[in-house]
């Protein structure tokens, strides 16, 4: 059926051009809508992922067999048929060339017009004869444009970044931006203990092991089914949350019986996370502007067995229309570019724009300033975004404390597990800063801040 995994592999890179719809959103629809095998629905992911991420490396290999005026001319469909199969050609073993050839010729012959076809034969054919011709812009005469092209990110991030970091450095940061992120599972303490997980996990054929950063943490190996699928994940033994964003709650460090807001709180990994933490007891409102969003941290609420979570559709910065009382703690996750998460968010390194950069450094701090009001004297605010932006995060922040000297920065070494506190991720400052590239987890920044007073 690899063939068909082909076809919808294809309507999915269509839709995800046209439109703001996430790859990974579409590949769980086909999947639930079609009786995929275990292996298809891996490669479907695969080719799909794959061809997004590498885009602009493709495109560039493309044009050196295209001449420029016929792929302005060439049909989105096909285009998109050839980022497919120079993808499975240069970057996928065990699949054999006339395999991709054949079913890359295929698709056009449906999707394309008159000699579509032959076209795609040709191109795909001429790039197999000629792998060892192919050639990357040069890295001494111009380093921007040969990360951006071999690495395939746009050159304003890699400009960015090569200013901040350095050549070496940036490359590891594309490198990493282009692996498979790893999956991470949080154990509901309200319900089993990591170890009863685990054994749980193991009866159902998963290949699991416990992380020695954080307490409730468990990696994932090879999942070849919907986690859906798994008895210990309808029963609510379990929650997906990455690493770094699970080291939030341990940062916010709420307690049984606090009244905690979420700001900004779909689809609720971090809101649940701060419930199970509570031990179910007390109160947390949760807010988001998005409806549906907020309706997936209900679902989970339920699965997950809380049910101290009021959920509010709401804008943060409007979150006084429904407060009546101020919080022990407050956490904003802050709407960002989310330039930390780009492994898992894989469409979002073409989507994103410089400008978005300070558009959305003005949104967050819009909602701290809305939000900042509702701490309580001797509260806790906690900030974090997914982006490794500056201008999102230390600035944001700076400018923050400058205009309100009531909040303080804490220590927050004290607050992470054990093994995460010797991971070098607080820098002196003592912001939570961790790196894809370094840690193989999402790219996090946060900070934890104290009210002192009531001013």
């Amino acid at each position: 059926m690899q063939n068909l995994a082909r076809k919808y592999a294809l309507e999915i890179l269509i839709k995800v051009n046209n439109s703001n719809i996430r790859a990974n959103n579409l590949i769980d629809k086909a999947i639930k809508e079609h009786d995929f095998s275990d292996k298809d629905r891996s490669f479907l992911a695969e080719i799909v992922y794959g061809s997004i991420r590498w885009q602009k490396h493709l495109d560039w290999i493309i044009s050196q067999f295209v001449t420029p005026a016929k792929l302005r001319k060439t049909q989105i469909e096909i285009l998109e048929i050839l980022r497919l199969g120079v993808y499975q050609l240069l970057h996928l073993d065990g699949i054999p060339d006339y395999a991709v050839v054949n079913e890359s010729v295929d698709l056009a012959k449906k999707y394309g017009n008159k000699g579509s076809s032959g076209f795609v034969n040709a191109i795909l054919r001429n790039i197999i004869g000629n792998k060892d011709k192919i050639r990357y812009p040069d890295i001494n005469k111009d380093p921007i444009k040969h990360i951006s092209v071999k690495y395939s990110h746009p050159e304003w991030m890699v400009q960015r970044w090569i200013d901040r970091y350095g050549i070496k450095q940036t490359i590891n940061i594309c490198s990493a931006n282009n692996t498979r992120p790893p999956l991470f599972l949080r154990t509901n303490t309200l319900k089993t203990s990591r170890q009863e997980l685990m054994e749980s996990l193991k009866n159902e054929g998963l290949s699991i092991s416990a992380s020695d950063r954080v307490s409730e943490s468990i990696e994932v190996f090879n999942l070849n089914k919907s986690l859906d699928q798994l008895e210990s994940y309808n029963k609510g033994l379990f929650q997906v949350q990455d690493e770094s964003s699970m080291l939030i709650g341990h940062i916010l460090d709420p307690k049984p019986d606090e009244m905690i807001i979420d700001a900004c709180s779909a689809p609720g990994g971090k809101s649940t996370h701060i419930a199970e933490l509570m031990q179910n007891k007390g109160k947390i409102i949760s807010f988001d502007i998005n409806k549906d969003r907020l309706g997936m941290l209900n679902e989970n609420c339920q699965r997950l067995g809380i049910n101290i979570i009021e959920t509010i559709v709401s804008d943060a910065r409007n979150i006084g229309e429904y407060i009546k009382e101020k919080a022990d703690r407050i956490i904003i996750d802050a709407p960002c570019t989310g330039l930390g998460v780009l492994r898992r968010r894989v469409e979002a390194r073409w989507r994103r724009t410089p400008e978005q950069i300070d558009e959305f450094a003005k949104l967050q701090y819009e909602i701290l300033e809305s939000v900042r009001q509702y701490v309580r004297h001797n509260g806790i605010l906690v900030y974090c975004t997914c982006t490794t932006e500056p201008e999102e995060n230390e600035i944001v922040i700076e400018r923050f404390l400058e205009s309100h000297p009531e909040f303080h920065i804490q220590s927050i070494s004290s607050l992470l597990p054990d093994m995460a506190s010797k991971m070098n991720i607080v820098s002196a400052e003592g912001y939570l800063k961790t790196y894809t590239h370094i840690h193989n987890i999402d790219s996090f920044f946060a900070v934890r801040m104290i009210r002192i007073n009531s001013a």
